[in-house]
């Protein structure tokens, strides 16, 4: 049967658990080993076993889903152990910081995360409903207002010029 395991960041429940688990196995065996379609990372399905994973979830995410995805990570496929943690939490990690407001924009959409000692803080996150094209599509109407749009490469050309 065909299913889309992930829905609006979290499992779907549309599917029955024995089918959404079996997609969600297929989805991360392709990614990590190859197959329909997809390159994967180059281990063998046999490599799986014994491995380590990291499984960093979308801020907010409900933990039952988590729960479920952990499972599947370490009974179904194997894993020998698996850090979980949310991308903000991740996000500090890589910064090497342990306190940070986070700030998320994709395209459509953003979020902003407080983390304090590598734990984000309850109540203070927002999700925005806004993301990189409004502010795109505000700049260039500031652009237009200021009449700086005509002019927007020949500015271009002259930054460069003076870098």
């Amino acid at each position: 049967a065909l299913c889309s395991p992930f829905r609006r960041g979290g499992l779907c429940r549309r599917s029955s658990p024995g089918v959404l688990r079996a997609a969600v196995v297929t989805l991360l065996e392709s990614a990590l080993s190859g197959g329909g379609g997809v390159a994967g990372v180059g281990l063998a399905p046999s490599q799986l076993h014994g491995c380590c994973a990291v499984l960093a979830l979308p801020d907010g995410f409900a933990r039952c889903d988590g729960s479920a995805l952990l499972q599947l990570l370490l009974v179904e496929m194997g894993m020998r152990a698996c850090l979980v943690a949310e991308e903000a939490t991740l996000a500090c990690l890589a910064l090497g910081l342990s306190s940070a407001c986070v700030v998320r924009l994709g395209a459509s959409r953003g979020a902003v995360v407080c983390v304090d000692e590598l734990i984000p803080m309850p109540g203070c996150s927002t999700r925005l409903q806004y993301g990189g094209d409004d502010a795109d599509a505000l700049l260039a109407a500031l652009l237009r207002r200021h009449g700086l749009h005509d002019r927007l490469a020949e500015l271009a050309a002259e930054a460069e010029a003076e870098a």
